[in-house]
């Protein structure tokens, strides 16, 4: 979970968690299972907010307050 980072600036871009070097592969848009398990009406709160897909390139240990920091 993260708080404060434009997830949506990170598609294409690689980034480091900890010691966790990540590539933000495209965004993670709401389902229908939440809308089912919740409300129809969460879904549009949601729409280009629902978090970020991303490819692991080198593992590592990631802890909690770890900085987010995007690779030049």
């Amino acid at each position: 979970m993260t708080e404060g980072v434009d997830l949506n600036a990170l598609v294409g871009r690689e980034f480091s968690i900890g010691e966790v070097r990540l590539f933000g592969m495209r965004l993670c848009e709401p389902c229908a299972y939440l809308a089912k398990v919740s409300f129809p009406e969460t879904l549009k709160g949601l729409v280009h907010k629902g978090g970020l897909r991303a490819r692991i390139v080198s593992g590592g240990v990631l802890r909690v307050g770890d900085a987010l920091i995007e690779t030049p």
